[in-house]
């Protein structure tokens, strides 16, 4: 199971001198402070047996819409080499990744895909609210807390106009109190909401799974920690793009090396478990075709930021001719009406420049020492009715069977191999007969020395003399099967 996700490299040394530098990173944002320089790389991993696919760099912030097309044909090779069909893969996200055309792109490539959503607006469609005025299809508990968690299975939606639909799933668990901030999520009232999407089937994968995958089995965070503390892949050790992603490559390499040895020199059998126990699927609501579009009533926007202290939506009266009554009995006209998305309208209404300026209520309307040059604007929103009715899916109850996860003791194996061989006994002895004076071949001239004259044939050949052997190294404890290899 490939995992593709964006990964910051620790801020520049203050003692490198940047001017080299700008052609490695650049001013980024890492969640602390902005400004830092630094550079992201993308990296792809293989869950199962925690060996690295790739890894794609850039400056900054990097991009990763265009890290993501280079690292789908690496995805699909180890595929193809190990004789995988697409679907047997299920590509993890991370949640930088989670918009439409990005998601659009990986579904192109007819690869399963699960991750968490960037698009909240998705929360205003009629059939998530009229999932979400339904009991939750599960409760479940985070690992790390007591927190219950209401899982709500959105059905099928497309991701945009002319994109492949997705499955939707919701969760939302209890807002904290006002004034902390949310990491995740959208606050949304008293509820904090997640969106999560995948293509896998409802008949194959229910949500509390999906979201055990994308959280449990599927996460991570603990590899990059270990890749961090045993190899230090995100240091600066080159001034050139090229220099840094050999630097990293090597580390994969390296990483992927010590992982394969360590399963020939223990010959470790592969972990078999039952990850979720056979459940009966949850029965979900389909879409009432062709509903009626009918919108909501108008909701005034409340006041936020600068505006707080002024009067309110709420201080306008609504007249029969459709216009609004300020508090000093002016007439707020209909501005415009405009779209907002598929779901939602937004009114906007635009108070006359004269009645402003001289208005003697406009410092409590528009601001402190306003001079009434720009009108009062008052604006309200309306979303779309879910249908009247929901059509319960008629269907005998589906048991769904259990799912067995398989992979290899990847922390094990790794530990195992560097603890062994730093406790090896090493023995050097110098041969007896070693000449007293060896010289290397003849220096040719400096003409047949020089780039345009010196083949790369030749380069290689006087690279390869070492001379004969003068040390004789022999290592106690090497396995028989490493030792025959």
């Amino acid at each position: 199971m490939p995992l593709v996700r964006p990964r910051g490299s620790a801020p520049c040394p203050v003692h490198l001198n940047c001017l080299l530098l700008d052609a490695v990173c650049a001013p980024g944002y890492t969640g602390r402070k902005r400004g830092e320089v630094v550079r992201t790389r993308t990296t792809a991993l293989q869950m199962h047996t925690r060996q690295w696919v790739g890894t794609y760099a850039g400056k900054g912030n990097g991009d990763y819409r265009a890290e993501l097309p280079s690292a789908l044909p690496a995805i699909t090779t180890y595929l193809t080499q190990f004789t995988f069909s697409a679907e047997m893969a299920l590509v993890r996200l991370d949640g930088q990744d989670g918009d439409a055309v990005v998601v659009a792109e990986i579904l192109l490539a007819n690869v399963p895909v699960v991750t968490r959503g960037r698009g909240y607006q998705l929360l205003e469609h009629p059939q998530i609210q009229r999932v979400l005025a339904h009991p939750p299809a599960a409760r479940v508990s985070r690992v790390s807390s007591d927190e219950v968690v209401e899982l709500f299975d959105g059905g099928w939606l497309p991701l945009g106009e002319g994109l492949p639909h997705v499955r939707v799933m919701v969760a939302r668990h209890p807002a904290p109190p006002a004034g902390k901030p949310v990491t995740v999520g959208k606050r949304i009232d008293a509820w904090v909401y997640e969106l999560f999407l995948t293509d896998l089937a409802a008949d194959g994968f229910l949500a509390e799974e999906i979201l055990d995958l994308y959280h449990g089995r599927g996460a991570f965070e603990a590899v990059l920690t270990d890749e961090e503390v045993e190899e230090d892949p995100d240091r600066w050790c080159s001034f050139t793009e090229c220099g840094q992603e050999l630097w990293q490559i090597a580390c994969q390499w390296v990483w992927n090396l010590r992982l394969t040895l360590g399963q020939t020199m223990q010959e470790a059998e592969l972990r078999e478990i039952e990850w979720a126990p056979p459940k009966e699927a949850f029965p979900f609501f389909l879409p009432v075709e062709d509903p009626p579009e009918e919108y909501g009533p108008w909701q005034w926007a409340a006041a936020f930021g600068r505006a707080t202290g002024r009067f309110g939506a709420d201080a306008f009266t609504l007249q029969e001719d459709g216009k609004l009554r300020c508090p000093a009995g002016a007439s707020l006209w209909l501005s415009e009406v405009r779209q907002e998305n598929a779901f939602t309208q937004c009114a906007v209404y635009l108070a006359y420049q004269t009645d402003c300026q001289c208005c003697s209520l406009r410092e409590e309307c528009l601001a402190k020492g306003a001079k009434g040059n720009r009108a009062r604007r008052v604006s309200a929103v309306r979303r779309l009715l879910p249908p009247p009715a929901s059509v319960e899916r008629e269907q005998t109850p589906i048991l769904l069977g259990p799912i067995r996860w398989v992979d290899v003791a990847g922390r094990a194996l790794r530990r195992t191999w560097k603890t062994h061989w730093s406790q090896q006994y090493v023995e050097v002895i110098p041969l007896v007969k070693i000449p007293q004076c060896i010289s290397p071949p003849p220096r040719p001239p400096r003409a047949v020395r020089s780039h345009h004259h010196w083949s790369w044939p030749d380069r290689l050949a006087r690279n390869a003399w070492w001379g004969p052997p003068q040390l004789r190294i022999t290592v106690a404890g090497v396995p028989a099967c490493l030792a025959s290899n």
